[in-house]
């Protein structure tokens, strides 16, 4: 019996001088490097700590709960940003873990890709223009829309879904296809620099889906209970980083569209500790 004791108690010693892993150094392709923790991370703690993340050749610190998983940057690097709307400021620290709808239903999610030897604006272009074999097709372009007043600031293209309908119906799809419903597609808004570029794109859930989907409780948004809600994502440049810049939101933060974007320019531009030359 003693003996089985003293066996039981070294195997637990053995079992808590386990070493820990260490950290691993990873290195992207354009030469940024962070350190990946392989331990558990708390993402409850107040002051949040900070994590360092790289957008191509950029590393960029930003306390933990700016992070989607509230934890910093995934094991392979990759990562996203998350705000609360309508204020814009980071989910309180855990709170986004065990995701509820209604957090998620309030995110502003942003993404940063970084375009490396290619044209940025080449790249933008290609998100509002048809890939070979849809040329014709009337969601794919602009000149197949709707194209309205301007709203907010931007150039609304809206989707016409007589001629969407149009469109599959001369290919053979019914009339209960999913492409045959408005909620399918996005409407289209558009700014403009000073030399006829695209440097802003938003798609939104199409004016015909009048539900948002969404109302306010307390203060805050929350999700009505309705399937599915509006919701609009958000594209433009940083030309002097060569970085594309994507955002989620509900509708509801289209009138806000220019907050957003300086909103998350500067999470980037400002938070940027190092280029690797």
């Amino acid at each position: 019996m003693a003996g089985l004791l003293i066996t039981l108690l070294l195997g637990a010693c053995a079992q808590a001088e386990t070493p820990r892993k260490p950290p691993r150094l990873l290195t992207n392709e354009q030469g940024c490097s962070i350190t990946i923790d392989n331990q558990p991370i708390n993402p409850y703690q107040v002051p949040s700590p900070i994590e360092r993340a790289c957008v191509g050749p950029y590393q960029l610190e930003l306390p933990q709960n700016y992070f989607s998983t509230q934890m910093g940057p995934e094991h392979d690097g990759s990562f996203s940003l998350a705000l609360e709307y309508p204020s814009l400021q980071p989910f309180k620290p855990g709170e986004r873990m065990n995701l509820t709808v209604d957090v998620s239903i309030r995110t502003v999610r942003l993404s940063y890709m970084y375009i490396g030897q290619a044209d940025v604006w080449d790249v933008m272009q290609r998100r509002y223009t048809p890939r070979p074999g849809r040329i014709d097709d009337p969601a794919a372009s602009l000149d197949g829309r709707i194209q309205g007043d301007a709203l907010h600031g931007l150039v609304p293209y809206y989707i016409d879904m007589d001629s969407v309908r149009a469109y599959h119906r001369a290919r053979g799809l019914p009339e209960t296809a999913p492409v045959m419903k408005p909620d399918y597609h996005y409407d289209w808004y558009l700014s403009r620099d000073d030399v006829g570029r695209v440097d802003q794109l938003v798609r939104c859930t199409p004016r015909e889906i009048t539900e948002s989907g969404v109302e306010y409780r307390d203060g805050k948004m929350v999700k009505k209970r309705v399937i599915g809600f509006a919701e609009c994502q958000q594209t433009f440049v940083i030309e002097e980083l060569n970085t594309i810049v994507d955002i989620k939101y509900p509708r509801e933060g289209l009138p806000q569209w220019k907050q957003i974007a300086t909103r998350a320019r500067a999470l980037l531009i400002d938070n940027i500790t190092k280029e690797r030359k």
